[in-house]
């Protein structure tokens, strides 16, 4: 449970919420963005997780992805290689998935820091436990999600 959860909240976090982009104002008036056929080669090189549905994105999502894209090239080996594993395990989520990690992230962001220093305690403690522990505590692996990658600790 605190494996989905930690990272729910993790995938959520290196994407923007719907929820959030439906009472911005800003968002409403991001300006049209380039077409997956419009990006250049390296953008859809970057991007390449996101390829299905990235002319169905709305614009503000597109403009974010394209700021990510634009800052790869100064990331470090693993932080491109952690962001592509993150945009594959988003793209593979359904709707509904993804609207519960939105959920959680937005739970999360609004608790105090003191309840986020015990789910960030938890956390260290469940990335302790032998992969058998952790297993049982989670439960079988379920056939239509992506398995969840925990967080790396900062």
């Amino acid at each position: 449970m605190a494996k989905k959860l930690a990272a729910a909240i993790i995938v959520a976090a290196c994407l923007s919420t719907s929820l959030q982009a439906s009472t911005n104002p800003v968002v409403a008036a991001t300006p049209p963005q380039p077409s997956w056929s419009a990006l250049g080669k390296e953008q859809q090189v970057i991007l390449a997780p996101l390829a299905a549905e990235w002319n169905s994105m709305e614009n503000y999502r597109r403009k974010k992805w394209l700021g990510v894209a634009q800052r790869y090239k100064n990331m470090t080996p693993d932080e491109q290689q952690r962001l592509q594993k993150k945009m594959q395990e988003w793209a593979r989520m359904t709707p509904q998935q993804r609207l519960a990690a939105r959920e959680k992230y937005n739970k999360f962001k609004n608790m105090s820091p003191e309840e986020k220093a015990v789910v960030k305690q938890k956390w260290q403690e469940y990335k302790q436990l032998p992969e058998d522990e952790k297993q049982r505590i989670s439960g079988p692996p379920r056939s239509d999600s992506a398995p969840p990658t925990p967080p790396e600790s900062k």
